[in-house]
């Protein structure tokens, strides 16, 4: 398992109200860990690079399959820009055939409440299923 700890990249108002976006997903294969692996970098890289993002942490299973992202921005507006864009666009576009559909997630928190746990937003995606 690969584990990216809580990531804070802009200073954090614990005031202010932030959108927290996650995807909880799952891999067909286990032999396809080490593309997605390599992918997720260059992904890391354009998020250290985003207008907007607050933060960021991610886990992805070898035998389990299962991947979970989370990140938190300023607004929807930089979520939507970093989604269309770049590396993250393109890894979407190469990785959705070996994806079972991944289910997506968000919620806003203060800022006093970060960083938010992997485990929270696979709880919310288990909610918002059941």
């Amino acid at each position: 398992m690969v584990e990216i700890s809580w990531t804070p990249l802009s200073k954090i108002d614990p005031q202010q109200q932030y959108l927290v976006f996650a995807g909880v997903g799952e891999r067909k294969s286990a032999w396809t860990f080490f593309s997605y692996l390599m992918r997720a970098r260059k992904v890391a890289k354009q998020l250290e690079t985003s207008k907007g993002l607050v933060g960021y942490t991610a886990r992805m299973g070898f035998l389990n399959k299962e991947l979970v992202n989370l990140t938190v921005w300023e607004n929807e507006e930089a979520l939507k820009v970093f989604a269309h864009e770049g590396q993250h666009a393109d890894c979407m576009d190469k990785t959705k055939a070996g994806l079972k559909p991944t289910q997506y997630v968000r919620w806003t928190v203060l800022g006093s409440e970060l960083p938010p746990k992997i485990e929270e937003a696979i709880n919310r995606v288990q909610k918002q299923n059941s």
